[in-house]
């Protein structure tokens, strides 16, 4: 996944957006007791998690982008997928489960034309977001936009 993923408080936030959204700057304005798993490229994995019911896992990766700085060889469950603009103001929005998947898309980054693994990738995008929160976070290039974030 094209995203920006972070671990806090034993949870991982996804931050996806096309190139400019906002992906580096919102790793950059991490606070402290934040744990930078990328700025670039997220790694996700489905966990059945036994009797905490299906979710998903976001892992470090040796992936680094603007920041210069590989993810850290961490997991944790993943909590909410944000989908990055900026603006003029600090908001956060939910974002509809078929609104999610169709922008979720727009950051995977597939290239095969075999319309099996097209399929697959776009059933994997749509239950991802039937059990994940996804949300439009528009922002100010501010530390304060971390408040938003649970």
């Amino acid at each position: 996944m094209h995203a920006a993923s972070a671990v806090r408080n034993g949870k991982a936030y996804l931050f996806a957006g096309v190139s400019g959204a906002g992906k580096t700057t919102i790793s950059r304005l991490a606070p402290a007791d934040a744990t930078l798993l990328t700025d670039e490229i997220s790694y996700l994995r489905v966990d059945d998690g036994g009797s905490r019911g299906r979710g998903y896992l976001a892992y470090g990766t040796p992936f680094a982008g603007e920041l210069a700085k590989i993810g850290e060889n961490v997991q944790a469950p993943l909590a909410a997928v944000y989908f990055l603009q900026k603006g003029f103001e600090n908001t956060i929005e939910p974002v509809k489960s078929s609104e999610a998947a169709r922008m979720l898309l727009e950051n995977v980054l597939f290239f095969a034309h075999d319309p099996e693994l097209v399929g697959l990738v776009l059933e994997s995008a749509c239950r991802l977001v039937s059990c994940v929160p996804a949300y439009r976070l528009t922002f100010v290039p501010d530390e304060r936009v971390w408040e938003l974030i649970a």
